[in-house]
């Protein structure tokens, strides 16, 4: 027997089976006939690092082979915050600058990010009024130009202060309590032991003078291109995983220049361990979702215009639900509106998609 066949004899069986057709639709079925019409259920599980997307990544020696690190921006060291042959973890304040050059760019990220929260309040009230039919689509155009527009700004504004030491919370920090206002830091990029100090307290430094020296890495890196657009949710120090999961890795460098001729841009991570991969060696590396969610397979979604559908187990029968998903590689990722243990059908959603459309009459 065909499936096709088998198909349409497996929804005229149930054609009488009633529902309430909406987002959330409860389908009344037993579980003999979830058995015969061959629906198979499985839970859902949290994300972890082995869900999202994958991309090739080549094995490179450590970049950090006799590492100099040098302040973006001119100043004065306000103070070191380690002695030479200290041990110090990834991403800590080895040194503390006071700059005139930071102070402005300070300035200028915080008008960035005003600006960029007018722009989007602006965007918000047009899209409203253009879906009244009050304003023209020129208009709404010219309002989402100027929010990109103001959004490249602050990228461009963060990007500077983030080269100068100043992480996410430390960005929250500058914002809300100017902590840290007229402040450059020198970061360590990795684990690793600080080896000399080339210059005492009180010096004044220009931007790109030399001032401390690391040991060198243990470990070999990857080196892989991603698109831009899924590049913006990463943050140095995030971890990734080899797709077979021999491996973890740590990101370590962001390329925060795109290449114009694929929009890609270079990431850089390195082995948490010892890795027996050779230098040259092709890899594949996957990217962790930026939010935490629940996984949903592929296999469950059912896609209906903009509209993505799971089947839901629960004690009456099926519960037809629809969710926002993002897509995370070949699966999906959900935020809310399903919760962990929940059972969707992997198989034979089909076969419940048809129940749905032919609820109120026979096949």
């Amino acid at each position: 027997m065909s499936p096709r066949l088998l198909s349409v004899l497996s929804l005229t069986l149930l054609s009488a089976i009633q529902a309430t057709a909406s987002a959330q639709e409860m389908i009344q079925i037993s579980d003999e006939d979830i058995a015969r019409m061959g629906v198979v259920f499985s839970p859902v599980a949290l994300s972890g690092n082995n869900a999202g997307n994958r991309f090739p990544a080549t094995v490179v020696n450590s970049p950090e082979l006799a590492t100099t690190l040098s302040p973006t921006v001119a100043g004065r060291i306000e103070q070191w915050h380690y002695q030479p042959g200290a041990t110090v973890a990834a991403g800590a304040i080895l040194a503390t600058l006071r700059s005139q050059e930071i102070l402005a760019q300070q300035n200028a990220w915080i008008e960035a990010v005003t600006a960029l929260e007018n722009a989007e309040f602006m965007l918000r009230k047009d899209q409203s009024l253009y879906d009244t039919g009050v304003i023209s689509q020129q208009r709404l155009n010219q309002t989402r130009q100027q929010q990109a527009q103001a959004a490249f700004a602050e990228r461009s504004a963060r990007t500077q202060l983030q080269h100068a030491g100043f992480n996410n919370a430390r960005l929250q920090a500058l914002r809300e309590q100017g902590q840290g206002l007229g402040f450059a830091y020198l970061l360590a990029p990795t684990a690793t032991q600080l080896s000399q100090r080339l210059a005492d307290t009180g010096s004044y430094i220009e931007a790109g003078t030399p001032l401390a020296t690391l040991s060198s890495g243990e470990h070999r890196w990857v080196s892989l291109h991603v698109p831009a657009r899924l590049a913006m949710d990463l943050q140095i120090g995030q971890g990734l995983t080899l797709a077979d999961g021999a491996a973890t890795l740590t990101l370590r460098q962001m390329d925060y220049a795109v290449d114009s001729s694929n929009q890609t841009i270079e990431l850089m991570a390195e082995f948490d361990t010892d890795s027996s991969a050779m230098t040259g060696q092709l890899l594949s590396v996957v990217l962790p979702p930026a939010r935490d969610g629940l996984l949903i397979p592929d296999r469950a979604v059912v896609h209906s215009g903009n509209e993505t559908t799971v089947y839901v187990r629960t004690p009456n029968g099926v519960e037809a639900r629809v969710l926002t998903l993002r897509s995370v590689g070949a699966d999906y990722l959900a935020e809310n509106g399903i919760r962990e243990g929940e059972q969707v059908a992997i198989q034979g959603t089909a076969v419940l998609k048809g129940i749905q459309l032919g609820l109120g009459g026979g096949e």
